[in-house]
C-alpha cells in the first residue's frame, strides 16, 4: 500500500519546470530506522529533490505526516510510525515532481533509539571510552575503516542479556558485522559473526553471569570498509535462533517452538495469516519482544510434524490423508535421517520441495523421493538458485512413497528446522522487469510518464507450469494515463509496455501490481510481480543482500522538453534483411541537448545497434534493425526509449508503441566460387532463387571483395535467375582468399527500400601471375 503525504504548498508548473528524474542515495536514508509509535524526522539525502511531493510506502504502518524542508540535495520528512508497524524492513520511494526515486529501505524496530556518540575528542573504540547506554533500547551508528564500537550496559546476575545487529540487511555497504560480549574484565562471554536467520549480520544472547557492567563489541568481521551504517539492538528480549514448525496451514493457530533462546526453548501460540504466505513473520515474544522475525511459511494444506525416531522407512512419520501436504522437521544432530510416508495414485504428478535455508535455517538439505521397496526415484541438492532442494516425479503406481531429507553435508542440530511440501504442479507466471545492462539506472524499473508524453517499460513473464497466450493488465493507473501493449503468444516471454500521459493529467502517483491473464479461459493461471533489488553485489557476482517488491511506482511528472516517434515504416523487414527506422524528435523551443534511443526490446532473431544519438541541432536519426533468417514471420510491437539531460538530470520517454513486420524475403541466392589471376578480369556469378515476385527492378550488389577488386553493381528482375558480376582486379591486389562475401539485394516497395542480405559465405580468390619460363609456354609451366 502507497501512503503519502503532499506538499502544502504544490510546485506550480512553469515553462522551466520540467521532469527529471530524483535520486536517493543507497546510503540516503538516515536515520536509518526508529521505534515503531514514534514520530521521527527523517533526511533523504541525494540529487534533484527539491520538488519532492511525496513518499510512497510499500505497506501500511507508516505514513509521512510532514515535508519539512526540499532542497536540491535533501528531503526532510516527518514519518510516523504506527505502534502495530510490522517490524523489520519497508520499502520506500520519494517523488518528486519530476518523477520517483530508486527503491530505498527504511528499518522499523520496537525499541527506543540512541544515537551513537563518537567524536576525535570522544571515541568508543575500546571498553574505557565504551558509550553508556540502557538496556533495551536500538543505536543507530556508523562503522569507518578499522573503527570498532564499544557500548556499556549494566545487568543483573541471571538477566538475559542479548544484542542483534542490523548492517548487511540495511542494503548499504559489503559490511559483515562481528558482535561480541564482554565482561567487565574484558573477557569474551559470547560473539558471533554470521548466523544463517540473519545471513551477514550476527546476534547473540546470553545469561548474565554476575551482576556489574558488560560491554558489546561491534565492528567489520575483517576491519575494512568505510561508512558501514548499523542498527545495534541490545537489551534482554529473546533472540532463539530457529521456530519449529517452519510453516503451518492458514488461518490455524500453531504451537510454536522458538529454539535457541539464552534463557532456554519456549512455547507461543501463533494465529497464521489467512491466505498463504511463502514468508510469514514469527516474533518470539518472553520477556521482551524479539527484534527480528524467525520465519515461517503458510500453506493451504495440512501440517505434518516428525515424529521420532523417523530414520527408516520402516519407522517413516506417516501423513494421515492425501497430498497435498507438508512435512516439517528437524535434523537434530549430525547424520541425522528423516524419513516420512504419504500415499499416492498412478499418473500422479508431483512436486516435492524443501523449504529451509529461505526460511533462515542452516539446514543444506538434500531430498529423495523413493517407492514402495526403498528405491530411489528422484534426488536433488540445490534446486531454483537456492540450497533448498526440490524434485518433480510422476507415480507410476498406485501405493505409498516416501520422502528422505538430510543434510547434504552430514551436519545437524536444533536449528536445523525445515519443511517438505508435497503438491500438485501449480501453474503460476511470474512477472518482472529486466535490468536492460548491467547497473541498470534502478528508478527506471518504475512507470514515469510526463505531462503528454510516453514511456515505456520491458516486462518480463516467466512461465511455470503454463503453456499459453498471456494479456497484461494495469488496474490503478494514475488519471490521465492509458496504456498499449499486446498479447503475449506462447513461446515468448517478453513484451513492450507503452504508458501515455494526457496533457492535463495530474501530477502524482500510486503503487500497483501488474497482472497476466490467460487468454484461454479453460486454461487459467495465477501471476505474482516481483521487483528485486539486488544492494550490494560481491565482485560483481555473488548477491550479498537483497530485497524484493511486489508493486510497481507509477506516477505522472511534469512535461519534459522533447518527444520522439518512429516513422512507421511502409514495408517489412525480411528475413536476413536490414531495415532503417527512422527516429523524430520533437523539440521544444530552447532545448537542444543530443538524445540518445535505444531498442527497448528486440523481438527473438532481430537485433539493433546498442543506441544512436539525435545529436545537437538535428531532430532525426535512421536506426538500423537487422533480422536473421530464423527470424519469425509475424507482426511484432516494438518501441524506443529516448533519454536526454534536462536540468543536470536524466529525463526519460519513449516512443508509440509500432507494429514491426518480418516476412519472407523476395529473393534468395547462392555465390559460386571464383577466383582471378591478380590483374585480371573474371565473373562472379549468383545464382538466384525467387520466392515472391516483386514489381519492377531490384538492385544487387556484390559486398565484401578484397583491395583492389571492384565490380559494378547490377539490376535484376522478378524473372532474373543469375547475376553475373564482372570483377576487375589491379596489380596491386593481394593474393589470398576471402571467404565472406555476400550480396544486398534491394526491391523497393510502396516507394521505400526492402534490404536483403543473401548468398552469404561466397568464396573468391586472388592468385599470384604465374612465371613464364624462358623457351616455354605459360601453359606449359609446371606447378
Amino acid at each position: 500500500m502507497r501512503l503519502k503525504i503532499l506538499l502544502a504548498l504544490m510546485i506550480t508548473a512553469t515553462a522551466a519546470a520540467f521532469a527529471v528524474a530524483p535520486n536517493v542515495g543507497q546510503n540516503g536514508v538516515n536515520p536509518a530506522g526508529a521505534q515503531r509509535g514514534t514520530e521521527v524526522e527523517v533526511k533523504l539525502s541525494g540529487d534533484r529533490l527539491a520538488d519532492a511531493q511525496e513518499v510512497f510506502f510499500y505497506e501500511k504502518g507508516i505514513e509521512c505526516v510532514k515535508i519539512v524542508q526540499a532542497t536540491n540535495s535533501s528531503v526532510t520528512a516527518l514519518f510516523k510510525i504506527s505502534p502495530d508497524c510490522r517490524l523489520g524492513e519497508h520499502n520506500l520511494r520519494v517523488r518528486t515532481a519530476g518523477g520517483i526515486s530508486a527503491l530505498r529501505i527504511f528499518y522499523v524496530g520496537a525499541l527506543p533509539n540512541v544515537e551513537e556518540k563518537e567524536t576525535a575528542r570522544e571515541p568508543n573504540n575500546d571498553p574505557a571510552h565504551a558509550q553508556k547506554i540502557p538496556l533495551n533500547c536500538t543505536v543507530n551508528g556508523r562503522i569507518e575503516t578499522e573503527d570498532v564500537d564499544y557500548f556499556e550496559v549494566e545487568a543483573k546476575k541471571g538477566q538475559r542479556l542479548s544484542a542483534e545487529v542490523e548492517g548487511a540487511r540495511l542494503g548499504r555497504t559489503m559490511f559483515d558485522p562481528y558482535v561480541a560480549i564482554h565482561d567487565a574484565k574484558g573477557v569474551v562471554l559470547a560473539e558471533d559473526d554470521d548466523t544463517a536467520l540473519a545471513t551477514q549480520d550476527s546476534f547473540l544472547s546470553l545469561i548474565a553471569p554476575e551482576d556489574g557492567k558488560y560491554f558489546i563489541e561491534l565492528r567489520d568481521s575483517s576491519y575494512s570498509g568505510a561508512g558501514h551504517h548499523y542498527r545495534l539492538h541490545v537489551g534482554t528480549f529473546p533472540r532463539p535462533q530457529a521456530v519449529y514448525p517452519v510453516g503451518g496451514r492458514m488461518g490455524e493457530v500453531v504451537d510454536a517452538k522458538f529454539i535457541g533462546d539464552a534463557a532456554g526453548d519456549f512455547t507461543q501460540k501463533l494465529k497464521l495469516p489467512a491466505k498463504p504466505m511463502a514468508k510469514f513473520s514469527a516474533l518470539a515474544e518472553h520477556d521482551g519482544l524479539a527484534p527480528s522475525p524467525d520465519w515461517m511459511r503458510v500453506s493451504p494444506f495440512s501440517n505434518v510434524l516428525e515424529v521420532e525416531p523417523n530414520d527408516t522407512t520402516t519407522n517413516a512419520t506417516v501423513a494421515p490423508g492425501a497430498w497435498p501436504v507438508a512435512f516439517n522437521g528437524i535434523i537434530s544432530k549430525k547424520g541425522d535421517v528423516d524419513f516420512f510416508r504419504f500415499t499416492a495414485k498412478k499418473d500422479d504428478s508431483l512436486d516435492v520441495q524443501v523449504w529451509a535455508r529461505r526460511l533462515g535455517s542452516p539446514l543444506d538439505s538434500l531430498l529423495q523421493v523413493l517407492n514402495s521397496k526403498g528405491s530411489v526415484m528422484s534426488s536433488a541438492d540445490d534446486s531454483n538458485g537456492s540450497a533448498d532442494s526440490a524434485v518433480r516425479v510422476r507415480i507410476p503406481a498406485d501405493g505409498d512413497y516416501y520422502v528422505k531429507v538430510t543434510d547434504h553435508q552430514g551436519r545437524g542440530g536444533p536449528a536445523f528446522t525445515y519443511r517438505v511440501e508435497v503438491t500438485e504442479p501449480t501453474p503460476l507466471v511470474t512477472l518482472s522487469i529486466p535490468d536492460t545492462a548491467r547497473y541498470d539506472n534502478e528508478t527506471r524499473k518504475s512507470i514515469v510518464v510526463p505531462r503528454g508524453n510516453r514511456f515505456a517499460i520491458q516486462l518480463n513473464a516467466l512461465r511455470a507450469d503454463f503453456n499459453g497466450a498471456l494479456d497484461y493488465k494495469f488496474a490503478g493507473l494514475p488519471n490521465g494515463v492509458t496504456y498499449h501493449t499486446d498479447t503475449l503468444s506462447n513461446g515468448v516471454a517478453t513484451q513492450v509496455v507503452v504508458f501515455e500521459a494526457a496533457d492535463d493529467a495530474p501530477v502524482g502517483g500510486n503503487l500497483l501490481t501488474p497482472v497476466a491473464k490467460s487468454t484461454d479461459p479453460v486454461k487459467p493461471v495465477e501471476s505474482q510481480f516481483r521487483h528485486r533489488v539486488e544492494w550490494v553485489r560481491i565482485q560483481n557476482a555473488t548477491v550479498y543482500s537483497l530485497s524484493d517488491a511486489h508493486q510497481i511506482a507509477a506516477v505522472v511528472t511534469e512535461e519534459v522538453p522533447f518527444k520522439v516517434r518512429i516513422v512507421p515504416p511502409k514495408v517489412a523487414i525480411v528475413q536476413n534483411g536490414t531495415l532503417d527506422l527512422k527516429i523524430e524528435a520533437e523539440r521544444q523551443d530552447g532545448f537542444d541537448e543530443p538524445i540518445t534511443v535505444k531498442m527497448i526490446w528486440n523481438p527473438s532473431g532481430l537485433g539493433s545497434l546498442p543506441d544512436m544519438v539525435i545529436p545537437k541541432g538535428t531532430n532525426s536519426v535512421m536506426y538500423r534493425v537487422t533480422a536473421n533468417g530464423g527470424a519469425e514471420t509475424r507482426v511484432w510491437k516494438i518501441a524506443v526509449t529516448a533519454s536526454a539531460t534536462v536540468k543536470g538530470g536524466p529525463a526519460y520517454v519513449s516512443s508509440q508503441l509500432m507494429p514491426l513486420e518480418v516476412a519472407k524475403p523476395f529473393v534468395e541466392g547462392k555465390l559460386d566460387i571464383a577466383s582471378v589471376e591478380r590483374g585480371k578480369t573474371t565473373r562472379v556469378v549468383c545464382k538466384l532463387n525467387q520466392k515472391i515476385p516483386f514489381e519492377g527492378k531490384a538492385s544487387i550488389k556484390l559486398v565484401g571483395l578484397p583491395a583492389n577488386a571492384t565490380t559494378k553493381d547490377l539490376e535484376i528482375t522478378k524473372d532474373t535467375t543469375e547475376a553475373v558480376f564482372e570483377i576487375e582486379t589491379t596489380e596491386k591486389a593481394q593474393p589470398g582468399v576471402t571467404k565472406n562475401l555476400f550480396c544486398s539485394v534491394v526491391v523497393t516497395q510502396h516507394g521505400e527500400p526492402v534490404t536483403h542480405t543473401i548468398a552469404s559465405g561466397g568464396i573468391f580468390r586472388v592468385d599470384a601471375p604465374r612465371v613464364k619460363l624462358a623457351g616455354t609456354t605459360t601453359s606449359a609451366v609446371k606447378k
